[in-house]
């Protein structure tokens, strides 16, 4: 067998026994197994955060998980395979997030409803920034991790098409909307500015940026009368 020895940097390595393709392709069949792979996913969650994609190595990963080298290649082929899986679950969680942290009064107004959406939204984004500049860098250069970012991002769109297709079946929204174009400007919106706010450190006032967003959002899909803030006296024309 070819020695595993000098640098890991995103190499693959071939020629994996049976049993060792075997759990890559379906998985740990024990909980020990189980709970050695989520071992390290959280070493390379953390190795990401703090050493970037193109400086991590295998080695750094195993070395915070705290296992041999070929505990590592018992899971996972390469670098990129578990970069990629990293990145599923940090998108499941942040979706997760969002709806829990979205929580409003019955009696809440439309308004205050996207206003807690988007603030959710900031809260969850904040604490996962890293790794979406992470996603956002390595999707330049990788093909595949491209065509990943893309599919998580369509999943949070496709919550975001369900929730304003409701909206506009009870005459909340605008009808005349198409609803998967509309959530992909507005959720490029949200996305892109707490990518330039919390990513890429363009300094921002928070209720700055919630208020913008909401009322943008808002007079997007039709919940206020945008013929309002066009009048000089600010009410609506007769």
């Amino acid at each position: 067998m070819a020695s595993r020895g000098g640098s890991t940097r995103g190499r693959r390595v071939t020629g994996a026994s049976d049993p060792q393709q075997q759990r890559r392709e379906s998985g740990p069949q024990t909980d020990k197994g189980q709970q050695r792979r989520e071992q390290l996913l959280e070493a390379a969650h953390t190795v990401f955060v703090r050493k970037g994609f193109v400086d991590a190595r295998v080695a750094d990963i195993v070395a915070e998980a705290r296992v041999a080298q070929g505990t590592f290649y018992s899971y996972f082929d390469s670098k990129e395979t578990i970069f990629r899986e990293v990145c599923e679950n940090v998108v499941e969680r942040m979706m997760a997030d969002v709806a829990a942290a979205t929580v409003v009064p019955r009696e809440a107004t439309m308004r205050e409803r996207i206003r807690a959406g988007l603030r959710g939204y900031i809260e969850v984004y904040r604490e996962n920034a890293r790794m979406v500049a992470l996603m956002e860098q390595v999707g330049t250069f990788s093909p595949e991790m491209r065509e990943m970012r893309l599919h998580v991002r369509e999943a949070w769109l496709a919550q975001l098409e369900r929730v304003l297709k409701r909206q506009q079946a009870d005459g909340i929204a605008d009808p005349t909307l198409d609803p998967s174009m509309t959530v992909q400007v507005l959720g490029a919106m949200a996305d892109h500015t707490c990518y330039v706010w919390l990513s890429l450190g363009k300094p921002f006032e928070e209720e700055d940026v919630l208020e913008s967003l909401t009322t943008v959002w808002a007079r997007t899909i039709g919940v206020e009368d945008s013929t309002v803030w066009r009048t000089p006296s600010g009410t609506a024309p007769a």
